[in-house]
């Protein structure tokens, strides 16, 4: 090749480079990798497709609203757009850190699939569309309302049939936290907050399994003291339910806010409430007097067996001493004085105090 053909200027899809400037390696062939081989044409074709792409996305034609990637006078690209792909490659990879806190999990799927969990810390996972995670709080405890619990509300939802045929109105509150993400994650739906259906899931569990337990319970006993038993019958079959679809929930405490008659009936209810307080003050009086009367009337008839005991062994003894006893007691309050004619004659000194009226003895106490 003469020199003259070396001058003259080599066409390249990127632009004109002169030979003068191209290097060569120590065998005297061209590094260009952007030379006239076949793979470099194909190169300079998919750079060429990708600018074109690039400029309808970017809207721009002939005026300069876009710039193409510039190159040297070698036919390689410079820098600039090498640090574009890098910086764009590294800010993919970086969106794959992620990092979960405490009391959190992290549930990682690739391609849809689960494929592992991560505790607290910090994680790295393929970045998307790849592979995404979810992150569960399994620690904080959720709270939701079942029937409204403010007075006088009939909603439909409150109403419950007791065991005995009786209509009583309920409201209360459950407690709730995650105890197995994966399941909590997979085996129930969920809304955009991750809590939304599965509150939706614990409610209608908490409904049916508080019907269920009214529904096996008498009146009274709900609205009285029965309903401790109520809340945790209603917790444990609410746990067994949910434990059966898998859900990875667990019920921390059921809480009865309200049981009361409907607001239609409740003037009724509390005359009867209020006779059946009186029926049981009576009943606890009648009680009393008879825990009093018996103790007594045992006592008097222990004491008379002990003296018919001691009758049967001495019956004239036993006589004379009932009869003293008891004229003892006739006389001890009386004014009269008893003197013996048999006594001789003698005479007898009486206390002053003792000649005095017993009515106004008694009235100068």
């Amino acid at each position: 090749m003469s020199k003259d053909e070396d001058d003259k200027p080599k066409n390249s899809p990127w632009g004109n480079t002169n030979s003068d400037e191209t290097k060569n390696d120590s065998r005297g062939k061209p590094q260009n990798p952007w030379s006239n081989d076949p793979q470099s044409q194909n190169l300079d074709d998919l750079a060429r497709r990708i600018e074109d792409k690039l400029k309808n996305v970017l809207g721009s034609g002939g005026n300069g609203g876009f710039k193409t990637p510039s190159f040297d006078n070698d036919g390689k690209p410079n820098n600039t757009f090498g640090y574009i792909i890098m910086g764009g490659a590294s800010l993919w990879l970086m969106s794959g850190v992620y990092l979960v806190d405490q009391g959190e999990k992290a549930l990682v799927s690739r391609f849809g699939k689960y494929v592992r969990q991560s505790d607290n810390g910090l994680h790295f996972r393929l970045p998307s569309p790849i592979e995404s995670h979810t992150i569960i709080n399994v620690q904080r405890v959720n709270t939701l309302t079942v029937g409204d619990i403010s007075q006088g509300a009939d909603a439909q939802q409150n109403l419950m049939l007791t065991g005995d045929e009786n209509i009583v109105n309920i409201g209360f509150q459950v407690f709730w936290r995650v105890k197995n993400a994966e399941n909590f994650q997979f085996n129930i739906a969920h809304g955009e907050d991750n809590n939304g259906k599965a509150d939706l899931t614990v409610t209608q569990v908490a409904e049916a399994s508080m019907r269920e337990v009214i529904g096996q319970s008498a009146l009274e006993k709900v609205l009285t003291n029965g309903r401790a038993q109520v809340e945790q019958s209603t917790k444990e079959l609410m746990q067994h339910t949910l434990d059966s679809y898998h859900s990875g929930i667990e019920i921390t405490q059921v809480n009865l806010r309200k049981s009361e008659p409907p607001s239609s009936v409740v003037a009724s209810f509390r005359e009867v409430a209020a006779a059946s307080q009186e029926a049981e003050t009576n009943i606890n009086k009648a009680l009393s007097y008879r825990n009093s009367v018996v103790p007594q009337a045992q006592g008097e008839a222990a004491r008379f067996n002990q003296i018919y005991q001691e009758y049967k062994l001495s019956p004239e003894v036993t006589r004379q001493r009932i009869y003293l006893e008891t004229m003892e007691k006739i006389y001890e309050r009386s004014n009269k004085v008893i003197v013996d004619n048999k006594a001789g004659g003698q005479m007898m000194v009486l206390p002053p105090d003792l000649l005095k009226p017993q009515a106004k003895a008694e009235g100068g106490k």
